[in-house]
This record gives C-alpha cells, sequence and structure tokens, in this order.
C-alpha cells in the first residue's frame, strides 16, 4: 500500500473518531437541555452563535495547518 493511501486512510479514521468524540461531549455536556426538549419543557437544545462557530471553526484551521507543518522538517 502506497504511502499516500495509508495517510489518508489514517487521518479519514482519526477524524471520524475525533467527530464521534466531539459529538459525544456535547451531548453529554447537555443532557439536561436534551432531557427537557424530550419531555417537552422547552422547545429547543439551543443555539451555538456564530461568534463560537467561528471560534472552533479558526481553531480547526490552526490545528489542520500545525498538522502540515509536521511534515515540513526544518
Amino acid at each position: 500500500m502506497k504511502f499516500q493511501h495509508k495517510a489518508l486512510l489514517v487521518g479519514g479514521i482519526a477524524g471520524a473518531l475525533l467527530g464521534l468524540a466531539a459529538a459525544f461531549l456535547y451531548v453529554k455536556a447537555n443532557e439536561g437541555r436534551i432531557a427537557a426538549v424530550q419531555a417537552g419543557e422547552a422547545d429547543s437544545v439551543g443555539q451555538i452563535s456564530p461568534r463560537e462557530a467561528l471560534s472552533v471553526g479558526l481553531t480547526i484551521v490552526g490545528l489542520v495547518r500545525q498538522i502540515v507543518g509536521l511534515g515540513q522538517g526544518a
């Protein structure tokens, strides 16, 4: 198997696992709100503000840039 294929496979699996972990932690952090919505006591779980979404997005871009920099020797 070529190096490129291995890197894509490992990266894809790692990304999927990281996404699942993030979703799991998000649900765990909001269990009370989710239960209230399911019981009909609230209309929605809550919304993520554009500022929060932008902050997370910029953090992910920074992380990807650091990962890309790993392969470039000094």
